[in-house]
């Protein structure tokens, strides 16, 4: 079964970057060629986010612990809400304005707020509030006030919210080797698929650049969109193949 999932989404990410580059090469760098590509890759793109999600329900099967395996699937109904709030609601209400980036980021905050937790665990008993939570409350609370004093807009803040958790993840992800809780080969894949969501989500950040049509920013733009899950995927898989037995 792992084998079927693994092979859709396998075809979907040869469908989405072949059209995301077929795209770039007929009409280079130019913004409106991104966003006329993007309604097809909405659903490419939210059917290889499900395939991810089966593939974590069948991995945490057989978990090298119950307890992972539960954390590995609730972190992927996130993982999926955030992806359908950046694709299927932009289909159902194409004119949301920001709101699906919201959602989107919203969602991902509480996936990495469970990777976190997971990935600082010492022990499979382990139930302690990790203490670098402490320093994302922190900045959301920092950035939220700037947000309410009218410096900053709001969906910077929470971008910005954002950027701390995610480099967070990826701090205690580089660190899970060093911890007896997880055997050595599972953490290694922990410690790389972090260090990939991170160079996906920086990509994410570039491809929200905008420039004049054919600039060099709006160069930079499009490249790092068509390379944004070629990140993710590999980034997803292998923070899956994390819970797994040896």
């Amino acid at each position: 079964m792992e084998k079927i999932f693994f092979a859709i989404l396998l075809a979907f990410l040869c469908i989405t970057i072949g059209k995301d580059w077929y795209d770039f090469y007929t009409c280079g760098a130019v913004g409106r060629c991104i966003s006329a590509a993007g309604q097809m890759q909405y659903i490419t793109k939210f059917v290889m986010s499900s395939c991810l999600t089966v593939l974590a329900y069948l991995m945490a099967n057989r978990a090298f612990c119950a307890r992972d395996g539960r954390f590995l699937r609730l972190a992927y109904c996130f993982s999926l809400l955030a992806d359908f709030g950046f694709s299927v609601f932009n289909i159902i209400f194409p004119d949301n304005g920001s709101l699906s980036t919201v959602l989107g980021i919203g969602f991902f905050m509480v996936f990495q707020t469970i990777l976190i937790y997971r990935h600082t665990r010492q022990d499979e008993q382990d139930k302690s509030f990790p203490k670098v939570f402490w320093i994302i409350v922190a900045l959301a609370a920092l950035f939220a006030g700037l947000a309410v004093a009218g410096i900053i807009g709001a969906i910077v803040a929470e971008v910005l919210v954002y950027g701390g958790f995610v480099i967070t993840s990826m701090v205690v992800g580089i660190l899970a080797p060093r911890k007896a809780y997880f055997p050595k080969k599972n953490a290694l894949f922990i410690r790389w698929g972090v260090v990939a969501f991170f160079i996906g989500d920086v990509l994410v950040g570039l491809s929200m650049l905008s420039g004049e049509d054919h600039s060099v920013l709006q160069l930079i733009s499009c490249i790092a969109n068509n390379m944004i899950w070629l990140a993710y995927v590999p980034a997803q898989l292998m923070l899956i193949r994390g819970a797994a037995k040896e």
